[in-house]
């Protein structure tokens, strides 16, 4: 918790699963994990430009169809 009230020194970043807007070609509105960097207490932004391997994007993919098809099965559960 403490990483997300304080500022991240430069050129470093924690993950934490937020609501995706397309960064790293996440579909906007999934929860997902991403590298972010606190800016101010309470505000942080997404890191662009992180790299990412053949392993890495294959194992982000796979998650993400995970989480896709979890929010499919429970989509009739909340409200529109």
């Amino acid at each position: 918790m403490r990483s997300l009230i304080t500022p991240t020194a430069p050129d470093d970043w924690h993950s934490v699963a937020v609501c995706a807007h397309g960064d790293y070609a996440i579909e906007k509105g999934l929860m997902c994990s991403f590298p972010i960097c606190t800016t101010a207490p309470g505000k942080w932004e997404v890191v662009q430009g992180v790299p990412l391997n053949e392993f890495s994007r294959a194992r982000i993919n796979a998650t993400v169809n995970e989480l896709k098809e979890e929010r499919s099965l429970v989509a009739e559960l909340i409200p529109s």
